[in-house]
């Protein structure tokens, strides 16, 4: 996780700076910025998605979006605004294109406990779930279970066959959860060994007990997953092969599939020379390749919740320095997505139409920190390149840390 955290300041790999103090500001000329009115005009004339960040958006995008095969949004976890775009989205393209199957960056057994929650409403479903994340992830806010809350209902209003279902395709999160599973269905454990493995070496034993479970066909899927995290412990890679797995195995086939991640997974260029998994399936020779439609939106004036790991256990820090026109962050353009929105709105613009100007240079994309080396574009890949989509929340509230997940600490 830290590799693709470094400009959202979502990764605990940054945390105990923030419990030491305040991280240091970027220098004066780094935040220097100005809106290019060019810029601004073309993107007031491309808005695809506005409303207020609380919710009640209006969708008008084009027909080439509603053509595509797999829709990515990409977030910096932590804030409330893209929770209420993602429930929006979802609503939005399950009643314009029918579409059902929704991957979560979770993991196929969190998928499975999540998808019986949808199914009866059970509660302590969800609880066990975010018991992982109370660890030490932005996961655990009440904004991500109010959404799910939000899946069940909109599940309850529809016909069998249009229901939402969630495909884990992340790499293992919770492995006790794991545990728990292969037990319950009576798969022959190694308690004690699974316990002390680490990496591939636990997804061998975990894949092992599976094979010989008694009814070892009733999740292929799972069992493949966790075959191929047995030989692979590159967390792209493993995103990517399960998803491939889902789309080869006519799981998903060739029906449109959307997904929120953070956002680096959803960005389709090169990132510090590798390929996110946005990237992989462009480039692969999957029937998606081509109907990959990525959205990242960024925070302005908004705060974020952000976990800090303290020696009594992780504390939940509102931190309102994380926005993409510094002090910490700084993000190439971002005074001409201030003056294209407004307060209190959300706001995504298409940024790939014909004689748009991020279809040359990095701005939107190419981005600096004072805590990490910073968000690393190809030099060769404009803006477009990496998303169709860009969008901006301001005044977004933080993600308050759900029940469990520890202290609420000043900044």
């Amino acid at each position: 996780m830290c590799a693709f955290a470094v400009f959202m300041l979502l990764s605990v790999c940054a945390a105990p700076a923030i419990a030491q103090g305040p991280p240091p500001h970027l220098p004066a000329g780094v935040l220097a910025d100005a809106p290019e009115p060019a810029r601004v005009n073309y993107l007031k004339q491309h808005v695809v998605v506005e409303g207020p960040v609380t919710g009640g958006l209006t969708f008008s995008f084009d027909d080439d979006f509603y053509s595509g095969r797999l829709f990515l949004l990409g977030e910096s976890h932590g804030s409330a605004a893209p929770q209420v775009l993602d429930i929006e989205l979802l609503t939005h393209l399950n009643a314009r294109l029918g579409l059902t199957d929704y991957l979560g960056e979770v993991d196929p057994v969190q998928a499975h406990r999540l998808n019986r929650y949808l199914d009866t409403g059970d509660e302590t479903l969800l609880d066990r779930v975010f018991d992982r994340w109370n660890a030490d992830s932005q996961w655990a806010n009440t904004a991500y279970e109010d959404k799910l809350r939000a899946i069940r209902r909109l599940n309850a209003g529809l016909p069998a066959g249009q229901r939402i279902r969630i495909h884990g395709i992340d790499a293992i999160q919770d492995w006790p959860l794991v545990a728990e599973e292969l037990q319950a269905r009576g798969a022959p454990l190694d308690a004690a060994a699974f316990a002390s493995a680490r990496g591939t070496s636990r997804a061998r034993l975990a894949a092992d007990a599976l094979a010989r479970a008694p009814d070892a066909a009733a999740d292929a899927y799972l069992l493949q997953a966790l075959e191929r995290q047995a030989v692979e412990s590159d967390r792209e890679t493993i995103i990517f092969n399960n998803y491939a797995a889902l789309v080869r195995s006519d799981v998903l086939g060739d029906r449109p599939a959307y997904g929120l991640w953070g956002a680096t997974h959803v960005m389709q260029g090169p990132l510090r020379g590798r390929l996110p998994f946005g990237g992989r399936v462009r480039a692969s020779d999957l029937p998606s390749a081509d109907g990959v439609r990525s959205l990242v939106v960024y925070g302005l004036d908004s705060a974020f919740q952000f976990p800090v790991p303290l020696p009594t256990g992780v504390a939940r820090v509102r931190f309102t320095d994380g926005n993409v026109d510094g002090p910490v962050v700084k993000l190439a353009g971002s005074a001409s997505l201030r003056e294209a929105s407004a307060p209190h709105r959300l706001t995504v613009f298409r940024i790939d139409a014909d004689r748009s100007p991020y279809r040359e240079g990095q701005q939107l994309i190419a981005l600096r920190s004072s805590m990490d080396p910073g968000l690393l574009p190809s030099a060769d890949v404009p803006t477009s390149g990496y998303a169709q989509y860009v969008g901006v929340y301001r005044g977004s509230d933080w993600a308050a840390p759900r029940e469990g997940a520890g202290p609420t600490l000043s900044p």
